[in-house]
């Protein structure tokens, strides 16, 4: 039988040294340096450590528990990216555990920033303990909700999930949360911690939400009508930023202040061209 990495093992003491303690089990003989002693030991004490790799690659064992394993997933910071392996993350241990780049997208664009948290597990094998990111639809497992957010609220969650539609994010208390690209200003990265306000309460676990300010939604909701209107009339309007204030007023329900920043953002981003008496789309 042989001993696994990234798990909890009995083992007993079978020699004091001044720096380290022996200990031995059916399977190996492994040192414990008493820096990783929890506690003095004794000669024929048994104690359960965590037997893990450390950086020089010798099997180790350890009395401190780590912030997660086979078990117990949680959040964990980034500390260091290496673009061929993935990024290390700080479990508490001496050792630093990778997160392959086998399990982060696959733009590097998208990749964690150091300061960045990841929820994971660890994931043990035969001659490496990895961190393995918990999945999207298993990350609920780990949670019991005790509040529901309300609608305006403003709250900070990580990002856990690349969606087609947008981003899946966490809160740390396990409230998961969507955000449409649209509702951003920004393109998000796996792990990056960010600022939403709630917009729809779904139940007490999910969410919508949009990262934009108040000023910047009305914005964007202004623009949306205006393509809206261009596509329903053959991509042409006889509206620019110079038309009678009553009009647009009556056709689009804004100020003309209003329709102007939209107008604007519109043009920024390339959708409307802005001709002398009308303003077109751009196909």
């Amino acid at each position: 039988m042989e001993l696994k990495l990234g798990t909890y093992e009995l083992f007993e003491v079978i020699k004091i040294d001044p720096e380290y303690y022996t200990i031995k089990n059916a399977t190996a003989t492994l040192r414990l340096l008493k820096q990783d002693a929890t506690k003095p030991l004794e000669m024929g004490e048994k104690l359960e450590v965590f037997v893990y790799m450390n950086q020089a690659k010798k099997v180790v064992a350890t009395m401190k528990q780590p912030y997660i394993d086979e078990y117990r997933a949680g959040w964990v910071t980034v500390i260091e990216i290496k673009f061929g392996l993935g990024v290390f993350v700080n479990v508490g241990l001496d050792k630093d555990m990778l997160v392959s780049k086998d399990d982060l997208p696959i733009l590097k664009r998208d990749w964690p920033h150091i300061g960045d948290k990841l929820f994971c597990y660890l994931r043990s094998g035969r001659n490496q303990v990895l961190a393995k990111p918990v999945s999207r639809f298993k990350m609920r497992d780990y949670f019991e909700i005790t509040r529901t957010l309300e609608e305006n609220e403003k709250i900070k969650a990580h990002v856990i999930y690349l969606a087609d539609e947008g981003w899946v994010l966490y809160s740390e208390e396990g409230h998961e949360i969507f955000v449409y690209y649209k509702h951003s200003r920004e393109r998000f990265r796996l792990g990056q911690n960010v600022e939403l306000t709630i917009q729809i309460v779904k139940d007490q676990a999910h969410y919508n939400a949009t990262a934009l300010e108040q000023k910047e939604l009305m914005l964007d909701k202004d623009a949306e009508r205006i393509l809206d209107y261009l596509e329903a009339h053959q991509g042409i309007m006889p509206f620019t930023d110079k038309s009678d204030p009553q009009a647009i007023q009556e056709t689009f329900n804004m100020s003309k202040a209003a329709f102007k920043r939209a107008l604007g953002v519109l043009y920024k981003n390339k959708k409307v061209l802005l001709e002398p008496n009308q303003t077109r789309l751009n196909k």
